[in-house]
């Protein structure tokens, strides 16, 4: 399940071709893969914020969260993440039809799952919060990850590249819309009090 991870990061169409060859039962062992990675960014952010803190600018005053506020958002952030996958697993099922995709359910979380794995493995860094590294390693993360859909989908789902880059585009409107939905639940919680509490 692990063993895919160096070759998606290093080299992912030759990888994903060999996913796209294990068998349907092979497939559907690895849907643990992305319940298990995805706890590495919020056990990451966790950490980093509650234990070791973040300073802006020149200054050498550390911030920090207390643990009661980290608790509730990093579950919530797991949460996110495994309903990202989820979420757009689904859609890539509904959309199949269409596309005349080779698909099932668990195949398209695999898919949605190993896709995402530049950004679980970049939540490594947040053990160590520094702000414009952490940006900037989370924005190429996610281009990664983006790349890795548009690769992916042809491969795995066996559609001609033509189709399988329109098929991606949709899930990428997809992500979009979801972003939205995930910054307006984020705004409401925040309203409702779930926000983090700064060590005094």
């Amino acid at each position: 399940m692990f063993n895919h991870i160096p070759g998606l990061l290093f080299n992912p169409r030759e990888e994903w071709k060999k996913i796209a060859h294990l068998s349907d039962e092979s497939i559907k062992r690895q849907v643990p893969y992305f319940v298990l990675m995805a706890l590495i960014p919020p056990i990451g952010f966790f950490w980093g914020t509650t234990q070791v803190g973040w300073s802006i600018g020149d200054t050498s005053e550390v911030y920090r969260v207390t643990i009661e506020s980290a608790i509730p958002l990093t579950v919530l952030f797991y949460a996110a993440l495994v309903v990202t996958v989820i979420w757009l697993g689904y859609f890539i099922h509904w959309m199949s039809r269409t596309y005349r995709a080779d698909s099932f359910r668990m195949k398209d979380f695999v898919l949605v799952g190993y896709a995402m794995t530049p950004v679980f493995v970049a939540g490594i860094f947040s053990f160590w919060p520094v702000f414009w590294l952490d940006l900037l390693i989370a924005t190429a993360a996610c281009s990664y990850a983006i790349y890795q859909l548009y690769i992916a989908i042809p491969l795995l789902l066996h559609v001609p590249e033509e189709r399988g880059f329109l098929y991606a585009s949709a899930v990428m409107m997809m992500v979009l819309v979801l972003a939205v939905v995930m910054l307006g639940v984020t705004v409401v919680l925040w309203e409702m009090g779930m926000v983090p509490v700064f060590v005094d």
